[in-house]
């Protein structure tokens, strides 16, 4: 993910000249399961509830552009194992995991040169991963491979509006996701101290959703800044 972020921004950087705009900004995404109101959206947006974080690059030629975004959520999950002795399920750890989606987009901006109102629509490919926060908690749980723990990749279409005060812009933009290809899954070990503790010892495997289910829905919120 790092690489093909690294490489992605680096081809946004080199393809930008005279004839095109770069911009860079930072979003906010939230996933759906289904429609929420204009109400509830500000509401999660608010309290930060579901909220993906993280930077975005585009750069644009007249009415087309080609765009880069990466978010992330980081939290900590606890970690059970059912005791025998007390039958009840005893707290091993909390973990610290790391959610992030990463897009590679392009755009048909209705009106060119910054327009005021800035009506647009984007198709776009995308993954949606969970993985260890760090790479010291990979190592501590010593997982099998080196790939997410769970990865969902879909295509999606959106639609929005930016309204742009000279270079600087804020836009909303909602979208339809649609999954493609088998979701990623990765059977993964801690050591406990009391030896290796395998924490799917009967094979399930581990999705980002149930049975790899993606959510349908996108709306992401977001400022830009135009780099002359």
């Amino acid at each position: 993910m790092k690489k093909l972020f690294t490489l992605g921004l680096l081809a946004i950087l080199l393809s930008s000249g005279a004839f095109a705009q770069l911009y860079v900004g930072a979003s906010g995404a939230l996933h759906m399961d289904e429609k929420l109101t204009a109400a509830q959206i500000s509401e999660r947006f608010q309290n930060g509830d579901g909220i993906f974080y993280g930077p975005f690059a585009e750069i644009i030629f007249g009415h087309l552009g080609v765009g880069l975004a990466a978010n992330f959520s980081v939290y900590e999950r606890d970690v059970y194992a059912y005791n025998f002795t007390t039958l009840t399920y005893d707290t091993l750890l909390a973990e610290k995991l790391v959610d992030y989606d990463v897009v590679l987009y392009a755009s048909y901006h209705l009106f060119k040169d910054k327009p005021f109102l800035d009506p647009f629509g984007e198709l776009g490919f995308g993954m949606l991963a969970t993985d260890f926060a760090s790479d010291a908690s990979k190592t501590a749980y010593n997982p099998f491979e080196d790939s997410p723990l769970m990865a969902s990749s879909y295509w999606y279409a959106g639609m929005g509006l930016g309204i742009n005060l000279g270079g600087l812009g804020i836009f909303g933009k909602f979208s339809f996701n649609q999954p493609v290809f088998d979701p990623v899954t990765a059977t993964y070990r801690a050591d406990l101290g009391g030896g290796e503790v395998m924490l799917d010892p009967y094979g399930y495997d581990w999705w980002l959703f149930p049975d790899g289910y993606l959510p349908k829905f996108r709306f992401t919120l977001g400022a830009k800044i135009a780099l002359d």
